[in-house]
């Protein structure tokens, strides 16, 4: 494949992760009204990892040898704590494009993560990137106190959560390789990630679950088109690419969840979202032109599938 139409098709992954990922914040907040968070995420895990165990089973997708511990902590911090954290702020009111803004921190967070394993130079840019980004959601989060953006202390709280869990999970995963096809991964990570919602259900929830249309709908979107759709893509982008790059790729989440959320939910951004929005894209720009002027190490893509796989026929 030459330069051009490896950049057209990663461009094309991009496009359409970057969409589908950030209709789940829209998704979550559609379904949220008829479950507590952590049963309806214990139910969207539970059938992802059904279906994901079906497809790989008719598809005969190769099982890794080892390496499922690094799966199963990946998933939990990807999906389960990343998850629990935006979840909870959405169900305590909080809008899909304010939890998309701070979710979009996360590419600065990894390249700090990335700067310490790698004794990379800090460029003073590249500081005054990372401080612009804070300032962007101190914005948005300080005029939303007094709108109608669901913007409490707690519910900042749970979105930093689900940002830390996000970065963590990502780092994680692509340092340590797991080397398995984006079916596997998503099938072990979204499995574990679905008994430890289940557990925490258990002991902190009621179990209310009211089994409306929208309810189905909302969980059958985001099992099908989130986890297994927007998921699998970020394997294959892991796969193909550095750990700053895949990170970049989050700042077009706020944009698709906001501009879904209009539409679907009627949630208009308000005037602090907007300019908050705009001084963390004039970060991401400083940002990344630092990142790529300073030519510093950068984590690799996590391994190509089959370095660590074994077919299902040599199972049997």
């Amino acid at each position: 494949m030459t330069g051009g139409n490896k950049n057209l098709r990663v461009s094309l992954i991009v496009l359409v992760f970057v969409t589908i990922y950030g209709s789940g914040f829209v998704g979550g907040r559609y379904g949220l009204p008829y479950a507590e968070p952590l049963y309806y995420l214990a139910i969207r895990f539970g059938a992802t990892a059904v279906i994901l165990f079906a497809l790989i089973m008719c598809l005969r997708v190769a099982w890794p040898r080892s390496g499922y511990l690094h799966l199963v902590v990946s998933g939990i911090l990807l999906q389960g704590v990343f998850s629990v954290g935006v979840f909870y702020a959405l169900y305590r009111g909080m809008t899909p494009a304010v939890s998309a803004l701070i979710i979009a921190l996360q590419p600065i967070l990894v390249w700090l993560m990335v700067s310490v394993v790698t004794a990379r130079k800090v460029r003073l840019m590249s500081v005054l990137a990372l401080i612009g980004g804070v300032v962007g959601v101190a914005i948005t989060v300080y005029r939303g106190l007094e709108s109608s953006s669901g913007l409490t202390p707690t519910n900042v709280a749970f979105g930093f959560l689900g940002l830390l869990g996000l970065s963590t999970g990502q780092f994680y995963f692509q340092m340590k390789n797991p080397g398995a096809h984006p079916l596997v991964n998503g099938c072990v990570q979204s499995g574990s990630s679905a008994v430890v919602m289940l557990v925490g259900a258990l002991i902190f929830e009621k179990g209310v679950i009211r089994w409306t249309p929208q309810f189905l709908l909302s969980e059958l979107w985001m099992s099908v088109g989130v986890s297994i759709g927007a998921l699998s893509l970020l394997f294959v982008l892991m796969r193909s690419e550095s750990a700053d790059r895949v990170a970049s790729y989050f700042y077009g989440v706020p944009i698709a969840a906001g501009l879904i959320a209009w539409p679907v939910l009627g949630q208009r951004p308000t005037v602090s979202e907007i300019v908050g929005f705009a001084v963390i894209v004039v970060s991401i720009i400083v940002f990344n032109r630092s990142s790529r002027s300073s030519g510093a190490e950068e984590v690799p893509a996590a391994a190509p599938v089959g370095d660590n796989s074994v077919p299902v026929a040599e199972r049997s």
